[in-house]
Order: structure tokens, then sequence, then C-alpha cells
């Protein structure tokens, strides 16, 4: 291997480590390609990029090339280069530094040397921080010299970048609101993103983390997370035992052909992110019309069967009947027909864009 070679396999390993260790900002480090850049002395983070100088990586340990690491993604993330709003450069940039590491610092995160940071600034956002700053200048504590002796790169315009970039502020709210959902949020994030409190989680977000509490998994970055190939991001995927995920779909003459589609939409995608579930898909409507086992790339090209009434009892017992060890049963389905009575011994999701449907178990989410 090649020295290059070498230190984005140590970077590729620092970024699993985060995923399990610290998941939110393992997967916003994951958003970042690493770039060897010779032509700078520490690192830069743009809206693509880790840009780093090899000689400065090969200086830190592994846990304070993860601290870099999420500093660099952090400064995107956090969309700091539309917040500028006609601050100093160099200030701004010490003001993000100085709340990014306050935040990783607070989480446990260990602090590279010469990097900012100062505990008065433990709960101030990157503006209030700038703001004391600035109000220091006239004191000589901070001057442009000074941040160029402090071991970090300015921080690049998005507009210096002629392709568009990752929409880094936009993939890093649905991280915080799955991290919201899982009670997984880093301590203190809320200062730093204050339209947190009112984040819309959306059913998708709820439904894959269900999806990924039903079963002990571990993070794998081969094969990639499949569900962001085409936006040219190689984001984990999950590992471990082969789960057996039951998908229902209802097919019933109530079920319109763009609802329909969207129920095969969804399996699909299911299909693709968790790579090591054995899916059972059951069409039903009185009863199962088809039932097909599904893995991870297969295609979905069936003439779907149905149209007539609904009959969710008599699916849960053609499941008990003819699956074995059933972890989770999702339903896709508006809410009509028949319910069953007695509740299953696993764990049951129904998935409705009817909000007025009830159902004698399980849990609800509302398209």
């Amino acid at each position: 291997m090649t020295n290059q070679q070498l230190i984005e396999q140590r970077i590729k390993q620092a970024k699993a480590n985060l995923l399990l260790e610290q998941p939110y900002f393992g997967s916003v480090a994951m958003l970042q390609k690493p770039k060897l850049n010779e032509d700078i002395q520490t690192f830069v983070s743009t809206p693509e990029h880790f840009e780093y100088n090899d000689d400065y990586v090969e200086s830190l340990n592994d846990e304070e090339l993860s601290f870099l690491l999420t500093n660099s993604a952090m400064h995107q993330a956090l969309g700091y280069s539309n917040r500028k709003e006609g601050r100093m450069d160099w200030l701004w940039t010490m003001a993000q530094d100085y709340t990014i590491n306050s935040l990783l610092v607070n989480n446990g995160l260990k602090l590279p040397d010469l990097l900012l940071y100062d505990e008065r600034f433990d709960t101030l956002s990157a503006e209030a921080i700038y703001k004391i700053l600035e109000d220091e200048i006239d004191e000589d504590k901070h001057t442009p010299k000074e941040v160029e002796n402090i071991r970090y790169e300015k921080m690049p315009e998005v507009n210096e970048y002629d392709q568009d970039p990752i929409d880094f502020e936009d993939m890093n709210q649905q991280l915080l609101n799955k991290a919201k959902l899982q009670g997984d949020l880093p301590l203190g994030i809320e200062i730093l993103v204050p339209s947190l409190d009112n984040a819309t989680i959306t059913w998708e977000d709820e439904l894959y983390t269900i999806i990924e509490n039903s079963v002990k998994f571990d993070y794998s970055l081969f094969p990639p997370n499949k569900r962001y190939i085409s936006q040219d991001m190689a984001l984990p995927s999950l590992s471990g035992t082969r789960t057996k995920l039951v998908i229902a779909i209802d097919s019933s003459g109530s079920i319109d052909g763009a609802l329909l589609g969207k129920f095969l939409s969804e399996v699909e995608s299911i299909m693709n992110t968790f790579v090591d579930f054995e899916i059972d898909l059951l069409i039903a409507d009185a009863k199962v019309q088809e039932h097909h086992i599904l893995y991870a790339g297969d295609e979905l090209e069936y003439t779907i069967k149905g149209g007539g009434g609904t009959n969710f009892e008599e699916t849960f017992k053609y499941c008990d009947e003819n699956i074995d060890n059933v972890t989770l049963f999702l339903y896709f389905t508006d809410g009509f027909g028949k319910m069953p009575q007695e509740e299953p011994m696993y764990d049951v999701v129904w998935v409705c864009d009817n909000n007025e449907a009830t159902f004698p178990f399980g849990r609800v989410l509302s398209l």
C-alpha cells in the first residue's frame, strides 16, 4: 500500500469506529470524502472533501483523527458558509471552531493539540462567540496573525466550487431527526441547531429506526448502503445475522395505483438498505394472493393481484402458518378491512395513509 492508501484506510477505520461510539458524529463524518492536498499544512473542510496534509494526519493518534474528521464535517453540516453575513473571515472561522470543538469535547472526543477550545464558550452559538471575540479585538487578544498560527486551514466558501456540492445541511437534518428519534442526540447540539425542537420527523425516518431497532446489528462499509449510492455517497450498511422481515401490501379495491406504487417503492428501498434482511413480501386483499421471498438487489416486477375486500385476519393467519421466526411485520394499508382479534407474538407496524383508521394492536405510522 502507498502512504496515501494507508492514511485513507486509517480514515475509513476512524469513521467506522465513530459510527459505533458516536453514531450521529460518525454519520456526519461519512458525508465527506478524504482527499490528499500537499499544498496545505493541516486540513481544509470543503462541501465535498476532508482535504488533508499527510504529514499532519500522521502526527495524530486515532482519537485525534476522529476529532478532526468530525470537526471538518460539522463545519459543513451546520451551514456556516451561509451564515457569515458580512463577518470577518478569520474571526468567523475562529468562532466556528470554538463552538464545534466545545460540542465535541463535551461529548467525549479527544481534542488535538493547538486546536481552539475555551470552556467559557461551552453553551454558546458561533454567532454569540463571534460577538465576544469581536469585542476583544481591541484588547489585542485575537488577531489574524494568531489565527494563522493555529493548526487549521481557512474553510473555503461554497461558491469556490464549480460542481454542485452535497446538500450537507439537508442530510444533517435527516441525521439529526433520526438521532432525536433514537434518543442519541449529542449533548448540547440544540444550542447549535435552534430549529431542532421544531424539526419534523418523517414517517420514513421513524420506520427505518423501527427496522434498525428490531435486530442487533453492526455497521459495515462493504457493501455500502444502496440508499445513497445515487448521490455518490458510500454510507454504511447494516450487517449481522440475516433477519426475517415480513411486509404485507394491501392490494384491495380501495387502494389506487398511486398508493400501491408508493408502497412498492418503499419496499424496494427497505430491501436495498437492510442488506441482511430476508423479506417475505405478501400481497393480500381478502386473502394472501402472492408470497415472494426477497433479498437486497432483487427487482420488484410483479403484476399485483387483488382488487377485492380486505381481511387482515387472513393475512396474519397465513403468516403464522407459513413463515417461521418473524422478527417484524410491516403492513402497508389504507386501514379498511376486517381486523384480527389476537395480537401475534412478533412486533407489528401499520403504515397507513388514513389518519382515521384504528388498529387493535401494534404501532401506527401515518403517511
